[in-house]
């Protein structure tokens, strides 16, 4: 999970327009669910390619074609948030309905995380639930205390953060698997939301765990054990060799500040310390490269 801003202003002209906001209202005047309509919230188009979602073009372009929590590129669905039909933890709860088509309601998630075991209408809550649309005076509904980012929805205190809200430095650090099966994320905030996230969108299965490895060491691995092979071969001087590592490392680092890769906080978080770059890369390496490429890192980072 990376933080995320999502402009108000890139919401496509349905979401945005009249007729979505009298829908709406019909919606809440009624307390009919079933007059939600995806034709609404996924703005589907055809083309020569097949079918797509206006909706789900723009979140890609936010989320930079990534799943908003396990952060791995993917035809993402268009997840509700907060659930808009029922909450798992609140039989009583009708479901978000008012928020179904309010755009910082609406974020990308792969099948996996939202629905094959995932999220599905799972929404815990540490502050007070919002049981009831914002309403004004006149009947009509307030849009601006629909934003996820406002009062009274942000005083719940969802268990599952919200990727445009929450900066996963202040929830998340990671460690490898104890049984040798990747890299797994872990929370680290004293009131669980880290872990509850984790939790709800299964963020340490098998495949996840894998992909971090793949995606975000096995390159800089690959780059050091070739280059230490040229140094005992005599294919590089000890200055080309010096070069090289840096160049390895400067580009470890660089990749961490391109929000377009895969596992971006996971990136950042290893070339934010020599502590964390040496307890998540190091032992992906050789044990006879560990020291040397600990030094060139420690000197080029400071």
């Amino acid at each position: 999970m990376r933080f995320v801003t999502k402009r108000d202003e890139d919401k496509t002209a349905r979401l945005a327009s009249e007729e979505t906001y009298q829908a709406l209202l019909g919606i809440i005047r009624t307390q009919n669910k079933g007059l939600i309509t995806d034709s609404i919230y996924r703005d589907g188009y055809n083309t020569p390619d097949g079918k797509r979602s206006r909706v789900e073009d723009k979140l890609a372009i936010s989320y930079k074609y990534k799943c908003a929590y396990c952060e791995r590129l993917c035809k993402a669905d268009i997840e509700h948030y907060r659930p808009k039909k029922g909450v798992e933890e609140e039989p009583t709860h009708p479901g978000y309905y008012w928020l179904c088509y309010e755009w910082s309601n609406l974020i990308p998630s792969c099948i996996t995380c939202n629905r094959e075991g995932g999220k599905h209408n799972k929404f815990p809550v540490l502050g007070p639930r919002v049981f009831t649309p914002p309403l004004l005076a006149d009947g009509n509904i307030n849009l601006t205390l629909c934003k996820s980012t406002l009062a009274p929805l942000l005083d719940e205190r969802p268990c599952l953060l919200h990727p445009e809200v929450d900066k996963p430095e202040d929830y998340f650090t990671f460690e490898l698997d104890p049984k040798g099966e990747g890299i797994r994320i872990t929370g680290i905030d004293v009131d669980g939301r880290g872990e509850s996230t984790i939790q709800i969108c299964l963020l340490n299965r098998l495949e996840v765990k894998l992909d971090r490895v793949e995606r975000v060491i096995d390159d800089f691995k690959d780059s050091v054990h070739c280059l230490f092979a040229q140094l005992e071969n005599g294919e590089v001087s000890n200055e080309q060799f010096a070069d090289r590592m840096t160049h390895s490392i400067t580009l470890l680092r660089q990749r961490s500040q391109e929000d377009d890769r895969t596992h971006t906080y996971l990136r950042k978080y290893i070339v934010a310390s020599v502590a964390n770059f040496q307890a998540i890369v190091l032992p992906f390496l050789e044990p006879k490269t560990r020291n040397i490429t600990l030094r060139a890192f420690q000197s080029l980072i400071g």
